[in-house]
């Protein structure tokens, strides 16, 4: 069918208006993804209101009649929370607008194209920005919209402020806040024949609130949507099963008023009445045709959407589909066979939540070894969503000694973790979908483990083992370096690196957990046995002064560093010049009188620690040895406090204090009638508790160690890739899975650069995105109701994890390679792991977002003896630096006391801990 030509300017120029039907999604340029969108629908054959575009070009033409540079360079000069210098270069920019005709080519285009569409309609006329409506970014909201425009002069008019629209305060603040140049997103205007609706309303073809998406969720309410857009009025709420096609949920709302069209243009509200406020507005039987609808539009974007509709006369229209931005990315391999997954955030586990390249993933997927089948790399039990690691365990949780003893593992690690587990796996449907663990399956695997782990338990010699098994660390390491090293070319020596990753698991690490289990079992069977006499201040003190844990020494150590700097004043001024970088003051040690010690001790530090780093779990990311600027800091920052021998002085107290626990609590077993009996199995229980407890740390400091092998392997082989000319920079590696990197060493031809670009661009967005401690295959998150509901004004709730209460100055620390703590300040942080252990040198207390029991910053807090609350939700928004807050480890909760007006970074003193 021959499309109209409203456009006399000739045919090679750039059209200024386009109707619907003449309009697809290669036209974004033009009409912009509001446009793009309408026609793409239009041509699909849904019901779609026609209408026109009037184009980018014809918004190009009226930009041009005035100077745009300087208005771009104001533009580009604005720094986002200055909100008023916005409103003030807004309003000279919209001034300055409105008094620019319109060119008269687009003005007669526009006319011609409104007569075609029918010059006795009313329309709807809303911009439609090039950077709108996009799988990323939706832009909704940010520019006008005016609704039931009559005649041309109005037409125009609104046209012209449709255009202006992209120059309000909040348009550009949102292109901002999402790092889009304002001098690249162009408007285009859609024109689009009105309907007087009954009824109208949004649809989202997944679930906005849980990120289901088997369930399409449908707002509706009486008249025109603007009322229920605008969120003038509450509507009724449909849900409904994709896969069965039953409505599931409904909930009728009492809708106060409505919108509707005026005669003489424009619109009007309206105050509803009696019954009719509380009448279903959709019945069940349009609520499911909808949905079908609704269902059609997502298959034929290929993915959810969230669209505007109106019921006129009995037929649904279709007024706009987008995107749905919100949604957090589904795992990735999905599920093979049909059933639903739960899977559980392994990134939460080891408290580091911040997004990571496909590299970095994978290798953590090749390093796993349940769920991988044969001949394949990477494990299909771990998965990737929204750049951070989940693990499947689906399975498991349909075991039966499985399903409520997983949640309750896990529970040490993350309490709201194991919350959600909990919600989807005890539901009828979930038992029921998907494939079992079995049990001799779940016996190869486990038999040999708790059998090692009770011969820990009962026989085997617990001191010694941790600095044993510390040195088997260091041979493995030492093999490692030397098979890869003696490989004659660099893919040679990445595919052995990644061999020995593939292997460690099974073949080192499950040889060394047996202790650790040995030394839990101990912990809990010791909280059993000595119930009835035991006092909790002994038990809590047990865990402290922990002897053998490679962490603890590596904290020991940077004190000692400090220690060097202390009793060299010169150095330490040397080494404090904050404007200088880390690098150069280090190549500078020479010049320094008697540096030449410290310059040995930190050589030594670093050969044995420098594959450490803060949020080490991502290999991309430096570590010390690479840039040794967190260290440095963190060292200096700890010289400028204190005094020398406090940290030995102090761990030494606290060795003193759990050896003097563990005599009380076992003079007390002997006590009594079982006396006899009791108190050598408490001793011996004492002795693997405080022995074995050390190796939490052993097998994550072989496989960071191991990992940076593999780093070094993979760098050499981009040196090569680039050198080629198929990667443009060596970090472009990191956007490349394990899979693919072979691959492309095999493969010479194959392209990367785009693959690359994507990914790089996904993990930006990524970054964003706040991710879910659980989550389904179908995208569906579980809302637990935490506890934070129902307390009062100031008190933030979260899981006692280590004993007392302080109370003292907050800082919020979210990244320790820049930011420092001072002695006696409360630490509150999102998440911590080894690379920032050194800060809790200064510690007087931790405040931590997520966490549980057993991970890192809870078993350090308590080692070091610091009250701590951890699974704070959102602790680090709440809590400001400088704020004086109470920490209750025993209870856990955090009090906000109050603000300091004028925070500095004199360091705090001290607070006396309460209880």
């Amino acid at each position: 069918m021959e499309q109209p030509d409203f456009n006399h300017a000739g045919h090679d120029a750039p059209p200024l208006v386009l109707p619907f039907t003449a309009i697809g999604a290669a036209d974004l340029p033009l009409v912009g993804g509001k446009g793009a969108n309408l026609g793409v629908l239009t041509n699909a054959g849904f019901p779609v209101p026609p209408g026109f575009c009037v184009t980018t070009s014809a918004f190009e033409q009226f930009m041009a009649a005035t100077s745009t540079a300087d208005l771009y360079s104001q533009l580009a000069s604005l720094e986002a929370p200055d909100v008023e210098r916005v409103r003030q270069i807004g309003q000279e920019i919209r001034e300055r607008l409105r008094q620019i005709p319109i060119p008269l080519d687009v003005e007669q285009a526009v006319r011609r194209a409104w007569e075609a569409a029918g010059s006795a309609y009313a329309y709807a006329v809303r911009s439609s920005a090039t950077a709108e409506d996009l799988p990323d970014a939706s832009f909704a909201g940010q520019q006008d919209t005016y609704l039931n425009v009559r005649g041309v002069i109005q037409l125009l008019d609104a046209v012209r402020d449709c255009w202006i629209s992209l120059f309000t305060d909040r348009a550009i603040l949102y292109r901002m806040q999402n790092s889009f140049d304002h001098r690249q997103v162009r408007l285009s205007v859609v024109v689009q024949r009105m309907i007087e609706p009954e009824v109208s309303g949004i649809m989202f073809t997944a679930d906005p609130v849980t990120g289901q998406r088997g369930i399409v969720s449908v707002d509706a309410s009486y008249g025109l949507g603007e009322a229920l857009v605008s969120g003038l009025v509450s509507a009724d709420l449909y849900k409904v099963d994709k896969q069965s096609q039953h409505l599931v949920a409904r909930e009728i709302a009492d809708k106060h008023l409505m919108i509707r069209s005026r005669p003489q243009g424009g619109v009007e509200q309206v105050a509803l009445q009696g019954a009719e406020r509380t009448r279903q507005v959709l019945d069940d039987v349009q609520v499911l045709e909808l949905a079908a609808t609704g269902t059609r539009i997502e298959a034929h974007y290929g993915q959810p959407q969230d669209i505007e509709w109106a019921l006129a006369r009995g037929r649904f229209f279709i007024l706009q589909s987008r995107p749905i931005t919100s949604l957090y990315p589904l795992p990735q391999p999905a599920p093979k066979d049909g059933g639903l997954h739960l899977y559980f955030s392994f990134s939460h586990f080891q408290v580091m939540t911040d997004a990571m390249p496909e590299l970095v993933i994978s290798i953590w997927r090749t390093l796993f070894p349940f769920g991988r089948r044969k001949g394949q790399l990477e494990t299909d039990a771990m998965v990737s969503a929204g750049g951070r690691i989940y693990v499947d365990i689906s399975a498991a949780l349909r075991h039966p000694l499985l399903k409520h003893a997983l949640p309750e593992m896990l529970g040490n690690a993350d309490t709201l973790a194991a919350q959600a587990i909990e919600l989807i796996s005890t539901r009828d449907s979930f038992q029921r979908s998907g494939t079992k663990l079995r049990s001799r399956d779940l016996l190869r695997w486990m038999a040999p483990l708790f059998a090692k782990a009770a011969k820990g338990l009962m026989w085997a010699t617990p001191e010694g083992t941790a600095q044993q098994k510390a040195a088997e660390l260091a041979q493995h390491v030492e093999e490692a370096d030397r098979r890869i090293s003696a490989q004659p070319t660099a893919e040679a020596r990445l595919r052995t690196a990644i061999d020995i990753l593939n292997n460690i698991f099974v073949g080192v690490v499950l040889e060394w957990f047996p202790y650790l289990m040995a030394g839990m079992f101990a912990d809990r069977l010791l909280d059993r046995m000595t119930a009835s006499f035991a006092d909790r201040q002994h038990l809590t003190a047990l865990t402290r002064g922990i002897e053998g844990n490679v962490t603890t020494e590596m904290d020991l150590a940077v004190g000692d560093l400090a220690d060097i700097l202390r009793a060299m004043p010169e150095l330490l001024d040397h080494l404090s010049q904050s404007d200088i970088p880390a690098s150069t003051l280090l190549a500078t040690l020479d010049d320094v009188p008697g540096a030449a010690v410290f310059a040995v001790a930190w050589q030594q530090f670093l050969a044995r620690y420098g594959t450490r780093a803060p949020s080490e779990i991502d290999l991309s990311r430096p570590r010390w040895h690479e840039d040794a600027g967190s260290l440095l800091q963190m060292v200096v920052g700890s010289a400028q406090q204190g005094s020398i021998g406090a940290h030995r002085a102090h761990y030494a107290r606290l060795v003193a204090e759990g050896d003097a626990a563990a005599r009380q609590l076992v003079m007390k077993a002997w006590r009594g009638a079982w006396g006899w009996l009791r108190g050598p199995v408490v001793w011996r229980l004492v002795r693997v508790l405080r022995h074995f407890s050390a190796m939490r740390e052993h097998h994550k400091f072989l496989i960071i160690q191991l990992g940076a092998l593999l780093k070094a392997a993979v760098l050499e082989v981009a040196e090569q890739l680039v050198a080629q000319k198929r990667l443009d920079r060596v970090e472009d590696i990191w956007f490349l899975t394990i899979p693919e990197l072979l691959d492309a060493l095999a493969n010479p031809r194959q392209p990367l650069r785009e693959r690359v670009h994507d990914r790089s661009m996904a993990l930006q967005r990524f970054g964003k995105l706040r991710p879910p401690r659980v989550m389904t295959s179908a995208g569906e998150i579980p809302v637990v109701r935490h506890r934070q509901i129902d307390a009062p004004a100031g008190v933030l709730l979260g899981s006692p994890v280590s004993a007392g209460v302080v109370e003292g100055i907050a800082r919020v620390v979210r990244d320790p390679q820049t930011e420092k703590l001072n002695p006696g300040e409360i630490l509150v942080a999102p998440f911590t792991d080894p690379g920032w252990t050194p800060l809790f040198i200064n510690a007087a207390g931790l405040v931590m977002e997520v966490g549980g029991l057993m991970t890192h910053g809870s078993v350090v807090a308590r080692e070091y003896g610091v009250p701590a609350v951890v699974g704070v939700l959102d602790a680090t928004a709440l809590i400001q630096t400088g704020q004086r807050v109470r920490v209750h480890g025993d209870a856990g909760y955090v009090e906000i006391i109050d603000a300091e007006d004028n925070l500095n970074d004199q360091p705090a003193q001290y607070d006396t801990v309460i209880a």
